[in-house]
């Protein structure tokens, strides 16, 4: 089933455009910053602007991009009404669902490793990867390259948890605006506040990419740090694909 779906998405060409359209943002931000940077309105190095730029992009589109097209994929299935086709080719709603949640990874990856591939790209190219101090320490280019792209993929972890939110309050609702909204509104929240949170673990989560880009030296301390945000991601990402499984499995289709 997994199979099926990719080559939905492969001969679709909305979701192609969904995907390599935001690399116009990475070249738009890349000629502005170059264009600011040359003139001495601003000091832009490789590694400031592809910080800079993926969390331009983590905080204003991906959060929808992600959220959007993972309710899509199990929308589509109501407004085709085509979610009962499955079953009757005797694959189990577990299986079904899963397949759903696992496709809303994939997208949400191929929404984010071309947008920071051609980040590196463009910063080496206008602004060049130089040694990078960070508190006392010197980063070598491929260091701050590795430190950029683990915070930057971490808020792809981060936002699956999300998806994942948009996706059950959808399977309840089967309106693809509150779920949406129902997602994104505490996203956002989270991202916010979420480092005042009273149990350390889930503190962990949201403070981490700062962490990664901060500290001094990727040593034992940030390892652990890493460590308690992967488990506690795991945690709570487990609980919520039981709970959309759950849902799923008791769920009413036959009017769909």
């Amino acid at each position: 089933m997994l199979y099926t779906e990719w080559r939905i998405f492969v001969t679709n060409r909305r979701f192609w455009f969904l995907s390599l359209g935001p690399l116009l943002l990475a070249v738009v931000s890349a000629f502005s910053y170059y264009a600011a940077n040359s003139v001495g309105l601003v000091h832009m190095t490789g590694y400031t602007f592809l910080v800079n730029t993926a969390n331009l992009y983590t905080l204003l589109f991906l959060p929808f991009l992600g959220v959007a097209m993972g309710c899509y994929l199990i929308m589509a299935e109501f407004n085709w009404h085509t979610i009962r086709r499955p079953f009757i080719e005797h694959v189990s709603r577990r299986r079904f669902i899963r397949t759903k949640a696992l496709m809303a990874a994939v997208t949400l990856a191929l929404f984010m490793l071309p947008y920071i591939l051609l980040c590196i790209l463009l910063a080496a190219v206008l602004f060049g990867l130089r040694p990078v101090l960070v508190e006392d320490q010197m980063l070598s280019p491929l260091g701050s390259i590795v430190r950029a792209s683990a915070a930057y993929l971490w808020s792809g972890f981060l936002l699956y948890i999300f998806v994942l939110v948009g996706q059950i309050v959808l399977l309840r609702v089967r309106n693809t605006t509150v779920a949406i909204l129902s997602s994104l509104l505490p996203f956002y929240a989270f991202v916010a506040f979420g480092g005042q949170l009273p149990l350390r673990p889930l503190r962990i989560i949201f403070q981490l990419p700062g962490h990664i880009l901060e500290a001094r030296a990727l040593g034992a301390g940030l390892g652990q740090e890493i460590i308690t945000a992967l488990f506690s991601w795991g945690v709570i990402t487990g609980l919520l694909l039981f709970t959309q499984g759950y849902i799923f499995q008791h769920q009413d289709i036959t009017t769909a």
